[in-house]
């Protein structure tokens, strides 16, 4: 790391902010060495679509222009063959999947103007890639590219504090190795480490036009921040990037462990900064929802008076599908509760959660849950929701038929909400993504 160089510079439209970015911290010289045969694979963030409920994609998603700029860049040095892939979550109910992301940020409109190629990395062919005791499969595209550029977001992670250059890398992944990365025995941040060991990439541009708070996707809460951060070394540009975000770099488990077996520093010190100064634009943004003392249920339980219920905290072991349905879950039980308690209940989810006994109904939330307490003499009357995730539809009615009164207007009126609290807002705009 040392004598490494990470540029941050103020985004302004209409100008070459980009452009500076990849000049002042040396990503530049990359570009110069591309030959126009040369395979150049840009992964973005696009964790998630929805073509369903109202999609606010601030903080969430690699804006377009970013992107845009960056195919612009590659093409007019020379490169003739460009590749954009990414794995979005893929969930039927919502009209999710890769390809609607690529649809709806309007980059068939960069195959058009630059003869780019969008590749959905979850129906890719996979590669075996071993990660210190575990073999991991990643999409062939990502290990046979010449140049890999890495384009996260700036956001903060519920599980791992921060979501920046070495979680992107996970979208790497074929979908049963990113679900497997959520292991009972090793921990999210290890696998997140060593998979930036293994897919390194050359160019790290960190897009935070727009920051996510509670991240990392549309419940958390964005704000306009016009930051770039880039570097030819994606650790580097992680600590500079976790630092905005409001955190020590020690915190970051990922980085951490990274830094211990690569015998590196974590000190700001040892980082040769240029452009915008790290404290007049450094935040203090929350990443992780608040529980109840006693875990059984969020904060908010708490607020509203909700009792009856169970609903201990998710773990490292959910994964991405799981992770926003236990955000649906939640949404749907606050809908139901009309002041009186629920019929002594417990909501189950992940892959290590056991239940303890002592409830009327145990609903069980995916194939994961239904197969770790298949034989839990404890629970009085299972409930369970298969799936992997389990479709929406399948929850309410499960919901439904065990007494409590579910309906999927309640979560709509709740994305509708997330979605206005930013229409009045001048700053947020739906044209920073789409590509003309």
């Amino acid at each position: 790391m040392a004598g490494s160089k990470v540029s941050v510079v103020k985004y302004r439209e209409n100008d070459e902010s980009i452009r500076k970015s990849l000049e002042y911290s040396g990503a530049w010289e990359v570009i110069e060495q591309i030959r126009p045969s040369d395979r150049v694979l840009l992964k973005p963030n696009l964790v998630m679509w929805d073509n369903v409920y109202p999609f606010p994609k601030y903080g969430v998603l690699t804006t377009s222009v970013v992107v845009e700029e960056m195919v612009k860049i590659l093409a007019e040095a020379g490169c003739s063959n460009i590749i954009i892939g990414e794995a979005a979550v893929e969930n039927s109910d919502m009209g999710a999947g890769t390809n609607q992301a690529f649809e709806g940020l309007g980059y068939s409109n960069l195959q058009k103007k630059y003869g780019v190629n969008l590749v959905d990395l979850n129906e890719s062919d996979p590669v075996n890639m071993e990660t210190g005791n575990y073999n991991l499969k990643a999409a062939r595209e990502t290990v046979e590219t010449d140049y890999l550029i890495n384009i996260p977001v700036l956001k903060t992670h519920n599980a791992t504090r921060v979501s920046l250059g070495f979680k992107n890398m996970k979208g790497c992944l074929h979908h049963n190795s990113k679900k497997f990365c959520h292991h009972r025995e090793a921990s999210l941040e290890q696998f997140i480490s060593c998979l930036g060991e293994k897919l390194y990439p050359d160019i790290t541009l960190i897009d935070g036009i727009f920051t996510l708070e509670r991240g990392p996707v549309v419940n958390g809460t964005a704000h306009r921040s016009d930051l770039l951060i880039a570097s030819r070394d994606m650790f580097s540009a992680d600590i500079i990037g976790s630092y905005l975000l409001g955190f020590s770099p020690e915190e970051i488990g990922h980085l951490k462990d990274y830094a211990q077996r690569k015998s590196l520093s974590m000190d700001l010190d040892e980082i040769e900064i240029i452009g915008e100064s790290l404290e007049e634009n450094r935040m203090k943004l929350k990443w992780d929802w608040g529980w109840k003392q006693d875990n059984s249920g969020p904060t908010a339980f708490e607020r509203v008076g909700i009792t009856g219920i169970n609903y201990p905290k998710y773990d490292n072991t959910i994964c991405s599908g799981c992770s926003f349905l236990n955000n649906f879950v939640l949404v749907l039980l606050m809908g139901a509760y009309d002041g009186t308690p629920f019929p002594q209940v417990e909501f189950l989810m992940g892959k290590n959660m056991l239940s303890r006994g002592g409830y009327q109904k145990s609903f069980l939330l995916g194939n994961c849950m239904i197969r770790a307490n298949r034989d839990n003499s404890l629970i009085n009357e299972s409930v369970p929701v298969k799936g992997c995730p389990p479709k929406e539809k399948e929850v309410i009615r499960a919901l439904n038929e065990n007494g409590i009164p579910a309906s999927i207007d309640t979560y709509r009126y709740y994305r509708q909400s997330l979605y206005q609290r930013y229409q009045e807002q001048e700053e947020f705009k739906e044209d920073f993504f789409w590509v003309e």
